[in-house]
C-alpha cells in the first residue's frame, strides 16, 4: 500500500506550503497527535 501511494500522480511530494503548515499547527493544537485525521484535511499529502 505504501508503494502504491508513492506511485499516485496526484500525491504532492514537495515541501509543505505555509498554509498546510498552519493547518497542521491548528489541528495539532485541537486534536493532538491524530495524524490520520490531520492528513484527511491535506488532500494529496
Amino acid at each position: 500500500l505504501r508503494w502504491a501511494n508513492h506511485l499516485r500522480p496526484e500525491l504532492k511530494k514537495g515541501a509543505l506550503t505555509r498554509e498546510e503548515e498552519q493547518i497542521i499547527i491548528q489541528m495539532h493544537a485541537k486534536i493532538g497527535n491524530k495524524w490520520a485525521r490531520m492528513a484527511a484535511l491535506l488532500p494529496g499529502r
